[in-house]
């Protein structure tokens, strides 16, 4: 049992201005954190939104928004929770960044944080930092930290001469091939989104998921972005490359307080050979830079120097380290519901976390390992 001496308080969505009132007092911040963007993932079914914010003053505090999601299984007839960060970035947010290296300041957050799970009955915690605001800092003690790839990004202070150097040369050549072709750039703001934009969108996204065989994770639905877009309006930009007046490539560009963030990229098969995606994306990159931003996160690939992780360093020959964050809360109901699965994945993919919401495979697939 946690002796229980921090105050803490726990905002829900329907909190949204005190929720965004912690957000925007802190020092810095990414759209990650807003409650219009937990929101999205909340009514998508991937859990219930919250932020956990501890106070030591009205200067000094750390947020904490993560889904809180029941685990289908019971044990002793009780339900159980765990929880995880929505889609992309999180951590704690600290007020001043001062205090992520404030060992009593992060030792009373965690103490509280902990109480808050061993009251809710959550039997785990997953975390994907924020590898440009270090969330994972000052957590070593208290979480499982991996680094589990790079994410690579552009510091767009530099010039344009400078960020042109970055470019590898096959991909100048590509950007260069699109603009012979006339493939032209559009940008949309978001208030000027309207619902032809979504469906295009929508559409050309759709059409890359399939391509590539996606998982049902990474496909969103038409009405999943309607709302999106309308959420987020004052923090999203949509960049088209277009031929003809057709859209052949899109990004989903995320922004605020500094960061641009290429959150989601798409381009029809069949105008591959215009080489719209390179072009499209450095002059993101110098959108960006115009606009007055400093970090274009271009996000890294499924795996350790993938082919999507070579593509997107051949704009930026910078990067991040990515972190997870791995914390069992109650070890004995997580080891129960675990052990009620049968043929997980060994191997390699053992370290799926957490085991118990790991989809069993059958024997065939065991072989084929």
């Amino acid at each position: 049992m946690i002796k229980q001496n921090v105050k803490y308080k726990i905002l829900d969505l329907n909190q949204k201005d005190e929720w965004l009132h912690f957000v925007t007092k802190c020092e810095t911040y990414d759209v990650f954190y807003l409650p219009q963007y937990v929101q999205m993932y909340e009514e998508r079914g991937e859990g219930n939104g919250y932020l956990f914010v501890y106070e030591k003053s009205e200067e000094e505090f750390v947020i904490y928004p993560f889904l809180k999601r029941e685990i289908p299984d019971r044990v002793d007839s009780r339900i159980y929770y765990d929880i995880t960060t929505p889609y992309g970035y999180g951590g704690p947010l600290y007020s001043l960044s001062r205090l992520k290296s404030d060992d009593d300041f992060v030792r009373n957050f965690r103490r509280g944080f902990e109480h808050y799970c061993e009251a809710e009955g959550i039997v785990s915690e997953f975390i994907r930092f924020h590898s440009y605001l270090e969330t994972e800092a000052g957590l070593e003690n208290y979480v499982n930290i991996t680094s589990v790839g790079e994410m690579i990004y552009n510091d767009v202070t530099k010039t344009d001469e400078e960020i042109w150097r970055e470019v590898g040369s096959s991909k100048k050549r590509r950007i260069k091939k699109s603009k012979r072709n006339q493939v032209e750039i559009q940008f949309i703001d978001g208030k000027d989104i309207g619902p032809k934009e979504v469906q295009m969108f929508y559409d050309i996204y759709t059409e890359t998921m399939d391509k590539k065989q996606a998982s049902s994770f990474y496909y969103f639905s038409l009405e999943f972005f309607q709302a999106y877009f309308k959420a987020l309006k004052g923090h999203i930009t949509l960049a088209f490359a277009l031929h003809e007046d057709q859209v052949i490539s899109a990004n989903l560009l995320l922004k605020s307080e500094g960061f641009v963030t290429i959150h989601l990229s798409a381009s029809f098969k069949e105008y591959l050979h215009l080489c719209p995606n390179c072009y499209l994306r450095y002059e993101c990159i110098l959108w960006a830079k115009r606009n007055g931003y400093h970090i274009v996160d271009h996000g890294g690939g499924k795996e350790k120097g993938d082919s999507l992780y070579k593509y997107k360093q051949q704009f930026s020959n910078t990067e991040k380290q990515f972190h997870i964050g791995k914390k069992i809360h109650n070890q004995a109901i997580y080891n129960q519901l675990a052990s009620a699965k049968t043929n997980l994945i060994q191997g390699e993919q053992a370290g799926f976390f957490p085991e118990y919401r790991q989809v069993p495979v059958t024997p065939r697939d065991l072989s084929n390992q």
